[in-house]
């Protein structure tokens, strides 16, 4: 017959078996019930004949084990109240025990759970000294409370810190609140802004707190010192500007022709303004391709950038044949009420001479170097303005300009690209205005013997630059990008 009988193990340590109910003496944990057959008894016939004594045997070798390492014990870093006398991983997270000294406090505890775990049945009361006893039974006398440090008690080895403690030195919300702020960059390449501008949010939440803007592309440097060929500088500025280049062209041929004193024709006159204008038209089709990738509209961003296409070589017949088309697409804008309540209110600016075109004119500041040009006036030229100073004024701005770059365009009657007029051996010092599809851009030279010795320039997206932090900062992180994009900035042409 098969008899089973019950014994107690260890979860953690299977080697630990007794007979009875109690606590593991290695690891503290209440050792849990399993069968044994009686073939396992028969096996270990030590067992049977004698568990008083075996247990006992256990217990003296298990004391003496926790005396030699009573100097060393092990925790986990994570859970320092799991403590085990021997290597091995926590049971709550699995990380490595680490190893520590062991308090005084540990070895009496250790001590107290295997005089509980003792089989009683086997012990001598006869023997025990009642006089060492309390009223519960447990045996003080061989406690000396004298050695142990209360100074030492380990209240989680000073690990804690208050939440005070540690976000006292991180920076604060508008709302008072510590955060952890972070440098998220947005560029060179980011859907909506151009490409080239190198730009970085410190980010608190989607909160922006602050920024710091920049460009990538390396500005070509003006003479200095060395002196240039008339060609030569004209070709130098207008490389320098892929987004505007006749603009830049036009803006040197200009200046030497203001400095060498010699003024041009009507007829040549009107065809720049043709080139002019024409490019302003690219320019705005240009942004409006990468304002609908910022705003989600796919079809404005084909619908733009197939339309700049082919108006960037188009002549005057082309142009006025392009005309419906446009002209569609701004009364489409017009008519989506989703632009307004997106852009409205975001990226305000207030009035501030250093602003320039369309920018400026969004708050209703008519700097336009247009309106001053004595050409332009004649073909019925008049600036226009908003002024609430958003990012939806800058759209409604650029959108009212493409209407008027094609009648400007109609009334000058022809598109011309005239090389520079020859200024000879000309000296002198000349300057020149001339509005960009970005606004106005300043160029001041001098001429020694037909040579350009000196020239300094001034363009609006420098100026603009330095808003970017007015805008963003306080603001959502959308509409943050929304400000930034609104600006229409040219990396190229930011001077550094």
């Amino acid at each position: 017959m098969l008899h089973v009988r019950v014994e107690y193990t260890c979860p953690m340590h299977p080697e630990v078996v007794q007979d009875e109910p109690g606590s593991c003496p290695k690891c503290g944990m209440t050792l849990e019930p399993r069968e044994a057959s009686a073939n396992d008894v028969d096996s270990h016939p030590h067992e049977t004949h004698d568990h008083g004594s075996h247990s006992h045997q256990h217990e003296a070798n298990d004391h003496q084990s926790m005396d030699h390492a009573a100097s060393e014990e092990y925790t986990c870093p994570m859970h320092p109240e799991v403590v085990q006398s021997e290597p091995g991983s926590c049971p709550k997270c699995g990380m490595t025990l680490e190893p520590r000294k062991a308090k005084a406090s540990k070895a009496h505890d250790h001590a107290s759970t295997d005089q509980s775990d003792m089989n009683h049945g086997d012990m001598d009361h006869g023997d025990m000294d009642h006089g060492d006893m309390d009223h519960s039974g447990m045996d003080h006398s061989g406690m000396d409370h004298g050695d142990m440090d209360h100074g030492d008690m380990d209240h989680g080895d000073d690990a804690f810190m208050s939440m005070i403690d540690v976000t006292k030195d991180l920076p604060r919300s508008s709302d008072g609140l510590p955060m952890d702020w972070i440098d998220v960059p947005f560029g060179p390449f980011f859907p909506g802004l151009p490409s080239g501008l190198l730009l970085t949010l410190t980010l608190d939440g989607d909160t922006v707190a602050g920024s710091n803007a920049g460009t990538l592309t390396d500005n070509v440097t003006l003479p200095h010192r060395s002196a240039l060929e008339p060609l030569s500088f004209v070709a130098r500025l207008s490389n320098m500007e892929p987004l505007a280049p006749l603009a830049y062209h036009f803006l040197a041929s200009q200046a030497m022709e203001n400095a060498a004193g010699i003024d041009i024709t009507t007829t040549a006159a009107h065809g720049r303004i043709g080139a002019l204008e024409r490019e302003r038209i690219t320019s705005h089709l240009g942004w409006l391709a990468l304002f609908g990738q910022q705003m989600g509209f796919d079809w404005l961003l084909r619908r733009a950038a197939t339309m700049q296409l082919k108006f960037r070589y188009a002549n005057d017949q082309q142009i006025m044949a392009l005309k419906p088309d446009l002209a569609s697409l701004i009364k489409r804008l017009r008519r989506t009420p989703l632009l307004k309540s997106r852009n409205a209110g975001i990226g305000r600016l207030a009035q501030d001479n250093a602003l320039r075109g369309p920018v400026a004119r969004a708050v209703g500041i008519d700097n336009d170097a247009r309106s001053t040009n004595p050409v332009y006036t004649a073909l019925g030229f008049k600036a226009i303005s908003r002024d609430s100073g958003d990012s939806m004024a800058r759209l409604q701005v650029r959108l009212d300009e493409l209407s008027q770059s094609l009648a400007l365009i109609d009334a000058a009657g022809t598109i011309e690209l005239p090389e520079p007029t020859a200024i000879g051996s000309a000296t002198g010092a000349g300057e020149a205005f001339v509005e960009t599809p970005r606004g106005a851009a300043h160029l001041y030279l001098t001429l020694e013997k037909g040579l350009v010795v000196t020239a300094q320039l001034e363009t609006p997206s420098t100026h603009h630059l330095t808003l970017i932090d007015t805008l963003t900062k306080q603001q959502s992180l959308g509409d943050a990008l929304l400000a930034v994009g609104s600006l229409d900035l040219s990396p190229w042409e930011i001077r550094q």
